[in-house]
């Protein structure tokens, strides 16, 4: 590890692994999605790779790469081809 701080390649790893996180940092981490995934709790997203559709209650939100999201409301991830999503969920919340 590099003094001060940690490098990694999260879409290599999660790519090769299906998920990457830093060490001991809780509600961050990168994921592949290839199934679509039905999320409860609020989260921050940004995508890394692919596509992904984001349906919610009332309209649906398409993300390329280098897009992100807030989201509040239940919403189901739907990636259109395998793609890495950088997911943050906040801090009190549990996972689906």
């Amino acid at each position: 590890m590099a003094p001060g701080g940690l490098k990694l390649h999260l879409v290599r790893l999660a790519q090769s692994q299906g998920e990457a996180s830093f060490p001991g940092v809780q509600g961050f981490q990168a994921l592949l999605l290839t199934t679509a995934q039905e999320i409860a709790e609020e989260r921050i997203y940004v995508l890394l790779t692919g596509e992904v559709v984001i349906d919610l209650p009332e309209e649906y939100l398409h993300l390329k790469p280098g897009e992100s999201a807030h989201l509040w409301l239940p919403h189901r991830l739907v990636p259109i081809q395998p793609s890495v999503i950088v997911a943050y969920q906040f801090p009190g919340t549990t996972s689906v």
